[in-house]
């Protein structure tokens, strides 16, 4: 896919149903990549615990780094997933506003038949396009925001620092216990 082919779907106006679509593949994919992204912070977290029991200062960097960019990668993801089900919410939303704007122009027709007033009834549509108008800025900002998220930032290096905390306390309640199993051996063969 080249890049003519990515500006021409930003071009053509999509149906809803092939926007649920195509937001339903989306969210799909996403929620797979995040699956991934979870077993591979896992295995860096592991890692990472590894060389720090084996006091590998160097392999617990390069382990906590990669367990940092990952745990970005996987907020992002995870907020894209947030965003593709909000958008989801807003088309079923507009789609029921544009409903309420059919049914309004024909009841501004039997008001005008009947020979009521039909201003208030022009101020509630007036109202309800420009909450759609509303929803699809948002929408707009969504995007416009997801595509500002930087992968790498201070909080890697807090989300190291978190990480390495962590562990040595689990390593420490590891060496307790065996400690305490071992004192327990040498007690039962006395």
């Amino acid at each position: 896919m080249d890049i003519k082919d990515i500006k021409g779907m930003f071009k053509k106006k999509l149906t809803p149903e092939e926007l649920k679509t195509k937001l339903a593949v989306s969210e799909k994919k996403l929620q797979k990549m995040e699956e991934q992204l979870f077993d591979k912070q896992n295995k860096a977290r592991d890692k990472a615990k590894i060389s720090l029991k084996n006091g590998d200062e160097r392999g617990f960097r390069v382990a906590s780094r990669r367990f940092g960019m990952i745990n970005g990668q996987s907020k992002a993801i995870s907020s894209m997933v947030e965003m593709t089900t909000s958008m989801k919410d807003m088309l079923e939303m507009q789609e029921g506003l544009k409903e309420v704007v059919s049914i309004g122009s024909d009841l501004k027709q039997y008001q005008e038949k009947l020979g009521i007033d039909s201003k208030q009834l022009e101020n509630a549509m007036t109202t309800v396009r420009s909450s759609m108008e509303k929803l699809n800025n948002a929408s707009d900002i969504i995007s416009t925001t997801m595509d500002a998220v930087s992968l790498s930032s201070p909080e890697s290096t807090k989300s190291q620092e978190e990480l390495k905390k962590e562990l040595m306390a689990e390593l420490q309640s590891e060496g307790a216990e065996e400690e305490e199993l071992e004192k327990k051996i040498a007690e039962e063969e006395e």
